[in-house]
């Protein structure tokens, strides 16, 4: 099998920030998500390449009060009480995706289900953080449920989910198989990769992520076919590099970020490997001009593997889809 490259979205607007960044700071970054949303589809299409958007649930709503009867009857109590956002915080919502553009996502969802090749995947419904303290098995059941209904309402498949935060463990994915999904986004193996909550996250972790994003310490993070099922049952596509949005403190130092990237996926692509870059939208809410021409960069990067090493786009699906068509052919 020929390598695959591998593109996945953390698509949740403010829901996914609400209790890191306030909206006087990151307000920007959430309102250009429209535009930055319509810029990636499109160069999306011209280099023809597909993404996973894993969108949180709360998103495929346009009127506050659909997206209230939705909302699980068993939430999570979690003892970091930024994070418990029902019902106080509903009164931050607006009545509908029109007045409110930072909580409402229903008609970004469709501009990425008309684009016809992209595959929509769950985010959880409400991000939920599933290894912090008060999450429990219940409450994450429930949400999962309500992501597969607005899933199913939207007339969409319910195969991949992508844990906010890379959060997870071993009885949490017990319960998405349980629960009909097929497949997940992992860490890197590197220690520094490894979920954990955000009370056991330090600086020493968090720097050398950064320092890895530019130069080799973990190596290419790419992965072998035979690699990507995991002991849960499910498939797993892991991350191999997270995109980070320009920097102008750091912007003398992307011509080592990106020579970082390229040679990873060259190496994937040599090794018929499997190479994911991820990202979240409103990474690219601003300063984005400078974001799209770096992608496009990677792109005109992944064509030429394309058409030397049949290097070849896929979503997560489909990787689990050539991984399953492999195995029947074994047998």
């Amino acid at each position: 099998m020929a390598g695959a490259f591998v593109l996945s979205l953390d698509f949740e607007l403010y829901w996914g920030v609400r209790d890191s960044k306030s909206l006087e700071t990151y307000k920007a970054n959430i309102l250009g998500v429209r535009e930055a949303m319509s810029e990636m589809l499109n160069v999306f299409k011209e280099y023809q390449v597909k993404a996973t958007v894993a969108t949180v649930g709360l998103l495929f709503f346009d009127q506050k009060d659909s997206l209230t009867k939705a909302i699980p009857s068993s939430l999570p109590v979690y003892t970091n009480s930024q994070y418990n956002w029902f019902p106080e915080y509903l009164v931050h919502v607006g009545e509908n995706e029109k007045e409110d553009p930072l909580h409402f996502g229903k008609s970004l969802i469709e501009s990425i289900q008309k684009a016809g090749i992209h595959e929509i995947a769950t985010h959880t419904f409400s991000h939920y953080y599933t290894l912090e303290e008060g999450a429990d098995e219940k409450s994450f059941r429930e949400d999962l449920k309500a992501a597969r209904l607005c899933a199913q309402q939207a007339g969409l498949p319910f195969n991949t989910i992508i844990f906010p935060r890379n959060q997870y463990n071993r009885s949490i994915l017990e319960i998405c198989k349980e629960e009909g999904l097929k497949g997940f986004r992992g860490t890197e193996k590197s220690c520094l990769y490894k979920p954990k909550s955000r009370v056991h996250e330090n600086k020493f972790r968090r720097l050398g992520r950064l320092l890895d994003s530019y130069v080799n310490v973990t190596g290419s993070n790419t992965y072998a076919w035979d690699e990507l099922i995991d002991e849960s049952g499910l498939y797993n596509i892991p991350s191999s590099c997270f995109l980070r949005p320009y920097s102008k403190k750091l912007a003398f130092l992307d011509s080592l970020r990106l020579k970082r990237m390229k040679d990873a996926m060259t190496f994937a692509a040599k090794n018929n490997q499997v190479y994911h870059i991820w990202w979240h939208p409103h990474n690219f809410g601003i300063n984005l001009k400078k974001n799209i021409a770096f992608l496009r960069k990677l792109l005109q990067h992944y064509q030429k593997l394309h058409e030397t090493y049949s290097f070849e786009s896929h979503t997560m699906t489909e990787c689990y889809n050539i991984i399953q068509n492999n195995e029947h052919n074994r047998k």
